[in-house]
């Protein structure tokens, strides 16, 4: 087969466990080399994982390639959403891979089956193993996409190939990207989706990277669901009943000669619960246009401390 003309990127992100870093350049570089003529690897490494700089180096120095390689060095704060925006916003590839684990369970030919499908049509392709994910996982991609109703929904994922096409469409959509999948998701574009039998001997879905990403899950429920909208509702409705009650109630005691001197208690009790809700409908109001706010004024949600070029053979 005669070499692929269209350049390639592979961005991928780069922690502090490099227990695999090593394999993962090696089925990266000699996938994408064996098939495509011209391309390069972006490495994105916080500031806090150094010695996955230098071991990058020194693999690249006893390994060379015709790839442009590039280490980006991120300020150590940033996390694993911020790395891969900056990361992708650095690429020139006509289509760019997304990494977001080095943890590796496929082989070289599910990275260029996911590239061949791009080829067919669709601007977003993504790869996930055919193992069971964990309850968490599974419980957040359901809630999200019942919220969202979202076209195809999104779920676990390994690895992702974008056109060109679908990065300049997310561009335009917000220079702030808090949560890649669900912009994709949301952009509009054709997805498809590849899956491969995991490699892994045994056990369930392994990743490499195991932070808490809960404030990312409460963020992406407030940009791309209805949920905030659901709850005020929720529970003004409650709150409307209440009072309708306390209403049916003096009336009823109205009616019937009853003091309702030892009513006020109700009333008071009513008022206290009425400014409980009142003040969690503001909270939920103030985080919910803090958000708006972050959406429309931000233009920069990371920083790249160093970027190192390692040129190509």
């Amino acid at each position: 087969m005669n070499p692929d003309q269209t350049f390639i990127s592979a961005v991928a992100s780069v922690g502090a466990d490099r227990s695999e870093l090593t394999g993962f350049l090696m089925l990266v570089e000699q996938t994408l080399t064996g098939r495509f003529l011209q391309g390069e690897i972006i490495l994105v490494v916080r500031d806090d994982a150094e010695e996955a700089g230098r071991e990058i180096r020194e693999y690249f120095a006893a390994h060379p390639t015709k790839l442009l390689t590039s280490i980006v060095t991120m300020d150590a704060a940033s996390g694993q959403e911020s790395a891969m925006n900056a990361g992708r916003d650095i690429a020139i590839g006509d289509y760019v891979f997304e990494f977001d684990d080095i943890h590796v369970d496929y082989d070289g030919a599910v990275i260029l089956e996911a590239y061949e499908k791009s080829l067919t049509g669709y601007d977003i392709v993504t790869a996930r193993n055919d193992r069971r994910s964990r309850f968490t996982s599974r419980l957040f991609y359901r809630t999200y996409n019942r919220l969202s109703g979202a076209g195809r929904g999104l779920g676990p994922s390994t690895f992702r190939v974008l056109s060109r096409r679908a990065i300049n469409r997310v561009k335009s959509l917000s220079t702030y990207i808090p949560y890649r999948k669900a912009v994709y998701e949301n952009a509009g574009l054709a997805s498809a989706e590849v899956i491969y039998h995991s490699t892994d001997e045994g056990g369930a879905n392994r990743h490499s990277v195991r932070q808490a990403r809960s404030g990312l899950a409460v963020d992406s429920f407030i940009y791309f669901t209805n949920l905030m909208e659901r709850i005020s509702l929720t529970v003004c409705g409650v709150f409307f009943l209440i009072a309708v009650i306390v209403v049916i109630y003096v009336i009823v005691s109205l009616c019937s000669d009853e003091q309702l001197s030892s009513g006020w208690v109700s009333i008071m009790g009513f008022l206290s619960i009425g400014f409980t809700g009142l003040f969690g409908l503001l909270t939920i109001v103030i985080r919910y246009l803090s958000v708006l706010v972050d959406l429309t004024f931000r233009r920069q949600q990371y920083l790249i401390k160093d970027i190192e070029k390692i040129s190509g053979v």
